[in-house]
């Protein structure tokens, strides 16, 4: 799979599959779909700033340690994710939860802490990510004509 198609599969820009290839979350060579996830847990964490860090945005940095356990963790098998599967990511780390349930213990948990998260709904990206797979592989309807 290319590196550019990936990014279309997983709905982000090019750009972004090629500074997560440069920063080594993506090996192109041995690209699969199942690589959509990591590449979007990759875009959606590439911005944050916990509070209290001063980090400039604009500066290219090693990954840090959040970040690439919240990658490792969103390294599943595309057809094996349930749909209510997320990534509760905060400064000290990541969740990963398969069920509502188990979602909302360690967001009151981290709430009551006071402590800044992100949930990153990895099931339903699965599910996108599968549908586009199959849009794709689905006959046109001009071809079949």
């Amino acid at each position: 799979m290319k590196l550019a198609a990936l990014a279309s599969l997983a709905n982000v820009v090019p750009k972004v599959a090629y500074e997560a290839r440069d920063r080594k979350v993506l090996l192109t060579e041995i690209l699969t779909a199942s690589d959509a996830l990591p590449l979007r847990t990759f875009d959606a964490l590439r911005r944050i700033s916990w509070p209290g860090e001063n980090i400039a945005r604009n500066t290219r940095q090693r990954l840090r340690l959040w970040e690439s356990l919240a990658i490792e963790q969103s390294r599943l098998n595309l057809e094996s994710v349930p749909k209510d599967t997320g990534l509760v990511v905060h400064p000290a780390g990541v969740v990963l939860t398969e069920r509502r349930s188990s979602h909302l213990i360690e967001v009151v948990r981290l709430a009551e802490e006071g402590t800044p998260y992100v949930y990153l709904p990895l099931g339903r990206w699965a599910e996108e990510t599968l549908e586009a797979l199959h849009a794709e592989d689905a006959p046109s309807v001009a071809g079949a004509a």
